[in-house]
């Protein structure tokens, strides 16, 4: 009742749940824009119904309310992907304080999802969208982009890395304790979650890095067949065994028993190949397959990746919003920590070099959703494809 007098005096629209369930009621019928969450509730608890609305609406901003302000549990909280937490008995002044940042997080998340969109659409009106592509690669490489800035400070702000250094970095400074002129106190827990993110900023840093080498780099186009692309997939397949394994997952190769004459440079297309499967693999539902054939199209060999995802809010993307993510740092879901370590590239920049590398071997690359009806139940599924044209008068290797 005091919070909600608090919330009426700042006039700022409200619903009461007694307990998680009741929380989880309320959603289906209403959308809200920040959830305050206490940790000791009857029925459903704090952790559970957090942990539910995550799944459910993953980019949902939540308060924590909580009697427990030791530093493991403060850890245990953040990591659970709330906006901040409140310690009880609740100082108003500092309530007031957080509520109105978090309201206004929630506005910024709003207006960037609205500019996306209206971005997109703009696009779609404007310009056909392989013309669109090619104007974007004839523009000079000093141009700065507003698309890329934009992204790049959304990308930065998700996951591990540099936007949860920043939190972290302000949660030690809140709980520094002076034991001499020259020296701080700092707690162990937190200082460990600045080093794991340290980890993540260095592999971003890096994986941006190899993205700049591959940019630059000048590919050797030789006679190729398609049989030694295909051959690199079981290798790939090996190199992320465990990212597999871990989620149960089955890699189906293809089966092509035709040679295509191509031209290309097979040391790109293989980081191609694991950037693509890397991608099908972070997104795949646990305990599910990802398929990868082979098609002849047009005088293109073609090479798909498909894998089926979940029909949320991240998986359903929308036809005009496929279509941004080859943009450079355009992300739709949030980053995968798990498997950082291994991604050729960071910052949303994997697809952009898949699209880069296709367009210097003079092919394509598409990557969209589709309705997958191979299977007895009919799911959403993502496909990637790799286009690259057969050779009608290649010339024999050196």
């Amino acid at each position: 009742m005091l919070l909600a007098g608090v919330c009426d005096q700042m006039q700022v629209a409200y619903k009461i749940a007694n307990n998680g369930q009741e929380a989880l009621d309320l959603c289906a019928k209403e959308t809200f824009s920040v959830f305050l969450v206490d940790l000791m509730m009857p029925v459903m608890d704090g952790k559970t119904f957090i942990k539910i609305i995550k799944e459910k609406i993953p980019d949902s901003v939540i308060l924590v309310q909580t009697a427990l302000d030791g530093s493991e549990q403060i850890i245990e909280i953040m990591r659970m992907g709330v906006y901040d937490y409140i310690i009880k008995p609740i100082n108003l002044e500092l309530f007031k304080q957080t509520l109105e940042q978090s309201l206004e997080y929630r506005y910024l998340r709003d207006i960037e999802k609205k500019l996306l969109l209206d971005e997109s659409k703009e696009l779609r009106d404007q310009l056909e969208w392989l013309n669109y592509k090619e104007t974007s690669r004839k523009t000079s490489d000093n141009s700065i982009d507003m698309n890329s800035i934009f992204n790049l400070k959304t990308t930065l702000s998700q996951g591990s890395g540099f936007g949860a250094m920043t939190t972290i970095i302000d949660s030690i400074k809140s709980l520094l304790v002076p034991i001499e002129e020259s020296h701080y106190k700092i707690d162990k827990g937190l200082f460990d979650l600045l080093l794991e993110n340290n980890r993540h900023t260095k592999s971003m840093i890096r994986g941006l890095e190899q993205a700049v080498f591959q940019l630059d780099r000048k590919l050797d186009l030789l006679p190729i067949q398609s049989s030694e692309i295909i051959q690199e997939i079981p290798g790939i397949a090996e190199q992320l065994e465990s990212h597999i394994k871990n989620k149960g997952l089955k890699i189906n190769l293809p089966i092509f028993k035709g040679d295509m004459s191509l031209s290309g440079d097979l040391p790109s297309l293989k980081i191609v190949l694991k950037e693509l499967l890397l991608n099908a693999i972070k997104y795949a539902p646990p305990n599910s397959n990802i398929d990868t054939f082979v098609t002849l199209v047009e005088g293109y060999f073609c090479l798909s990746i498909k894998n089926k995802i979940i029909d949320d809010t991240y998986g359903n993307i929308p036809t005009d919003i496929q279509k941004n993510l080859i943009l450079p740092f355009f992300r739709v879901h949030p980053p995968v920590e798990e498997v950082h370590e291994d991604e050729p590239f960071s910052l949303g920049l994997g697809l952009t070099i898949v699209d880069y590398t296709a367009n210097k071997h003079n092919g394509m690359f598409f990557i969209r959703n589709a309705t997958d009806h191979t299977s007895e139940e009919i799911s959403l599924c993502v496909i990637a494809e790799l286009f690259l044209p057969i050779q009608n008068n290649i010339k024999e290797k050196p």
